[in-house]
């Protein structure tokens, strides 16, 4: 056979193993949120992030993803999952407006979260009415579920399963001391532990139920005095719900129920510190979320290990010291420590969920989400921003290796994922919904409203809004509302609106930064339906603003200054065309050519992506591509 033959021989065979028509395409959309793309694309430059290295080796990476206009989780999963912006599918902040006008004021709102007021169609009722099994884990939107069955018919809507623990019904986590739960000699119990002379207990209370735990010696553990906690529901119950040891490389309880409102929640428990006496102790207990499915089909609903959520993880009581002293407090790096294994704690129920619907193997399309990055993130790149004030080059590194270990938890669990999708010949991207930038002061934008005449406010603090022309909304959207007629409790009459936005303009082009005299307010947008931004919706405002490097946003009027220091934090709100507003956007699969890369993408590039390789037609009114070369024509 001549040479060109054999080239001809192995391309063939090349197409046909690297895309096979008769295998059903599969795709994993799994969500890191705030994982900055500057962030991420550090920490794989030192080579920390191994399977993400290997989806990039193998497939496709981008130079950055724009998402949306403000850049917030809700606003962005829309986008992702419906393939058009806010001002479409009606999700234009963390917070939106409530509708209809006429009947909600400017300081009424839901939740961007929930599906109620999401117009467009997300892309899993699509795959559903296409016959394709669809799951989603905790997805923005996706609850309540009604909103998505409602657009499919009986038949189409088996094959979509949502699973949901966002709902707000929850026993927040918290962290339980000698100091708040004083232990007491044991007394009454009847478990064989408790006949010790050393044994301690004490009592706690989770949602609506109080349990009871003991402190014991355990004979077949060779450290002296109180070493291990049995918790119980009652000291008459015959055994333990649970067992735990302290310190370094122990691991967190089995789940325990709870109760609250009617509904089953879990929680478990990790002991930090005990001393021997069962005097002295530090035990965290997590967040328990109540856990709805959207079918008695899916896969292990009703089981601890499926139902099993926290939600969040500890990242608020570290940065309220309950975990210990902080790095930046001068701690020596155990509060970090501690918080890793809340958050490695969320990511393992996060596995287990999704490993089970991996395992069963009919998913074509599953759509995961993960917040330890955005929590992670949060909390600690306020610290490693040189765009901060006081930037401290020897505290970001004391700090970037526990901002690190965040992101290998995410691609740990990226792993586990990529091996059920090498095994189903599936497809996997990742995709993040937002920067992140290092903040160190705050614009109080009310209170400089309320300074130019434009907003009125009460003697207790709170807006006066019968008497309020704009405002700054509280709805984690950067924009300014003026308060005219059409909405309830309005006053400007719409003819007097643009005077009033040229008197928000000139208030707070006014305000410099008290140290470098530059303009605070750097940007206004008006609402638009074109180009990369695209703010605006009628659940929003009518005018957005971005701000200077180190600032965030503030809604608040109980404050002196407009301007103001607060503790350094990483936030995300801003200009999606911001380098530091940038997410990450990756691929694998057999339709990904290894080592692709692609220049910077969109946000609305998502949705038609997910449909082309689930061989799903792009309707037209997307506006969004797909980022994939067409399926290759000899298979």
């Amino acid at each position: 056979m001549g040479g060109r033959a054999c080239l001809f021989a192995v391309f063939l065979l090349t197409a046909s193993l690297a895309f096979d028509s008769n295998t059903p395409s599969r795709v994993i959309l799994f969500v890191w949120d705030g994982a900055a793309q500057w962030v991420t694309s550090r920490i794989l430059a030192e080579g920390k992030l191994p399977n993400l290295q290997r989806m990039i080796r193998e497939g496709a990476w981008s130079d950055g993803m724009i998402t949306s206009f403000p850049t917030k989780t809700a606003v962005a999963h829309a986008v992702f999952t419906t393939g058009v912006y806010g001002h479409t599918n009606g999700i234009t902040g963390n917070s939106v407006l409530l509708a209809p006008a006429s009947d909600h004021t400017r300081l009424e709102w839901e939740s961007g979260f929930f599906s109620n007021p999401l117009r467009a169609e997300p892309i899993w009722v699509k795959t559903a009415r296409a016959g394709l099994m669809t799951y989603t884990f905790h997805v923005p939107q996706s609850y309540p579920f009604q909103n998505s069955l409602d657009r499919l018919r009986p038949a189409e809507a088996v094959n979509l399963r949502m699973l949901y623990g966002y709902s707000g019904l929850r026993v927040t986590a918290e962290v339980i001391t000698h100091q708040r739960a004083a232990t007491v000699a044991a007394r009454g119990w009847v478990v064989p532990e408790a006949e010790g002379s050393e044994a301690r207990e004490l009592s706690f209370r989770v949602g609506e139920r109080v349990f009871w735990g003991l402190f014991f010696d355990d004979p077949f553990d060779l450290a002296s005095g109180c070493d291990t906690l049995g918790i119980a529901k009652d000291k008459s119950d015959g055994e333990f719900v649970a067992r735990i040891k302290p310190g370094d490389g122990e691991s967190f309880s089995v789940p325990i129920a709870t109760i609250l409102q009617g509904e089953e929640l879990w929680f478990s428990l990790r002991l930090f510190e005990l001393d021997e006496t069962g005097s002295r102790f530090l035990m965290y207990r997590t967040s328990g979320e109540a856990v709805y499915a959207s079918s008695q089909a899916f896969p292990g609903i009703g089981e601890p290990g499926i139902e099993a959520f926290a939600a969040n993880a500890g990242d608020v009581l570290y940065e309220t010291g309950w975990l210990g002293k902080t790095l930046m407090e001068g701690g020596d790096g155990l509060a970090e420590k501690r918080l890793l294994e809340t958050e490695a704690h969320l990511n393992e129920q996060i596995g287990a969920q999704v490993e089970r619907v991996l395992s069963q193997g009919d998913y074509r399309l599953l759509i995961m989400y993960s917040p330890v990055t955005d929590e992670l993130s949060h909390a600690l790149v306020g610290y490693i921003d040189p765009g901060v004030t006081d930037f401290d080059a020897s505290m970001a590194e004391k700090v970037w290796p526990t901002l690190v270990a965040a992101h290998q938890l995410q691609d740990d669990l990226l792993g586990k994922v990529m091996d059920h999708a090498s095994r189903d010949g599936g497809h996997v991207m990742v995709v993040s919904d937002h920067g992140m930038a290092g903040t160190d002061r705050v614009l109080n934008v009310n209170l400089a409203l309320a300074q130019a005449g434009l907003l009125a406010i009460h003697p207790d603090r709170s807006i006066d809004l019968p008497r309020t022309k704009a405002l700054y909304l509280p709805l984690g959207d950067a924009s300014v509302a003026v308060n005219t007629l059409d909405r309830k409790g309005g006053i400007v009459p719409l003819e007097e609106k643009q005077a009033v936005l040229a008197r928000v303009r000139e208030a707070l082009e006014r305000i410099r930064d008290p140290e470098s005299s530059q303009r605070v307010v750097t940007a206004f947008f008006e609402p638009s339906t074109q180009g990369l931004l695209q703010p605006g919706g009628s659940g929003t405002g009518d005018l957005f603003l971005d701000l200077a490097r180190g600032y965030y946003f503030s809604d608040r009027t109980d404050r002196d200054e407009v301007v103001s220091r607060t503790t350094p934090a990483g936030e995300h709100i801003f200009m999606p065309t911001r380098r530091d507003m940038h997410a990450i956007c990756a691929a694998w699969g057999p339709r990904v050519r290894p080592g692709t890369q692609w220049s910077r993408v969109r946000a609305i590039d998502v949705a038609p992506t997910v449909l082309d390789v689930l061989g799903l037609p792009i309707p037209s009114e997307l506006p969004g591509r797909s980022l994939l070369p067409e399926a290759p024509l000899v298979q």
